[in-house]
């Protein structure tokens, strides 16, 4: 492997030449500089990581915390993760994936230079991590919509027009009685932005028409959803669509209301929020809004590492808009 002492061997210059020219430290003259790329190119020179961050005072690593805690979606998280990974590799950036409950160690990481920037996923409302993120040396972009920012970069997907925007689509097509199935919410677990901000969603779509409608939290487990789907869609009282925010529920909702015998959509129409890939690999292809993980991933990645190129640069919030699409499950 070349080294900088063999590119100033190969260009007939000094160690200290050579290393002005990468790091840009001090000027040199066009034909100084032209001989020592043509003999980088010749050596197949490439500079070490540890060079590289010296020389641009960067690490060339961007932080995610991502998280760890029990019920976190693994196949959601990693969707993120991937997304973040090609977006960084364009811009020539590693990522390191650090745990997001451990606030410690997320600001020592910051706060000791190894990453240029960190990117927070699974924000929730009143987030304790807020107060030391707000006051890290360097830029932070928040996946989630908080009440409050405090200044943070944010990024992510509408969840209360998208939530809203399902119960339009399902009183469109004939539906007045609109039940909502979320994730069982223990007492003192943290509310994530995105859970508050579908369930204000569906209220806002049910208000739209004078509609009501009830909110189920249900555990995707196929015995647990057969038992509640038979006490409360085969009688009178039954509504006649589903708003699904629980992507782990519709493989096993699919399967329960097979069993029964219900009629999809004639009898009951199903909209869900989900990634594209969780809604139409199942027992239907449900109707819905499509989570683009992709986009939020990209969007979070290129926000933080704008801001590490651009120090004057405002940190900005943005919501990527819903768009609803109709396949087997809505008439």
């Amino acid at each position: 492997m070349a080294t900088m002492s063999d590119i100033a061997r190969e260009a007939g210059v000094s160690l200290s030449t050579v290393s002005y020219a990468l790091s840009g430290k001090r000027p040199i003259s066009p034909a100084t500089r032209e001989r020592i790329q043509e003999a980088i190119d010749r050596l197949s020179y490439h500079p070490t990581a540890s060079a590289r961050a010296l020389a641009l005072n960067r690490s060339s690593l961007l932080a995610v915390a991502a998280p760890l805690r029990p019920g976190a979606n693994g196949h959601v998280i990693m969707q993120f993760v991937r997304s973040m990974l090609g977006t960084a590799y364009e811009r020539d950036v590693d990522i390191l994936l650090v745990a997001g409950e451990d606030a410690e160690h997320t600001q020592r990481v910051i706060e000791e230079g190894k990453a240029d920037a960190l990117v927070v996923m699974d924000l929730s409302d009143g987030d304790p991590r807020t107060g030391f993120l707000r006051k890290l040396p360097k830029p932070v972009v928040l996946i989630g919509y908080p009440k409050r920012t405090y200044g943070l970069a944010c990024v992510d997907f509408d969840f209360r027009e998208a939530a809203a925007l399902c119960v339009r689509e399902l009183h469109g097509s004939g539906s007045r009685s609109i039940w909502m199935i979320r994730t069982p919410q223990e007492a003192g677990e943290p509310v994530f932005t995105y859970q508050r901000r579908s369930l204000e969603g569906f209220h806002d779509g049910l208000d739209d028409f004078g509609l009501t409608g009830q909110v189920v939290e249900l555990p995707a487990a196929y015995p647990e959803v057969l038992q509640w789907a038979r006490q409360s869609l085969l009688g009178p009282k039954a509504p006649d669509a589903l708003f699904v925010h629980h992507e782990a529920l519709l493989a096993p909702l699919g399967r329960a209301l097979r069993d029964l015998g219900v009629e999809v959509p004639n009898a009951l129409q199903v909209a869900a929020i989900a990634p594209q890939d969780v809604a139409t690999d199942g027992p239907w292809q449900v109707s819905g809004t499509t989570l683009p993980i992709e986009t939020i991933g990209a969007t979070a990645v290129t926000m933080a590492l704008d801001l590490v190129d651009d120090t004057d640069l405002a940190p900005s919030s943005q919501l990527l808009a819903p768009r609803f699409t109709h396949r087997e499950t809505t008439r």
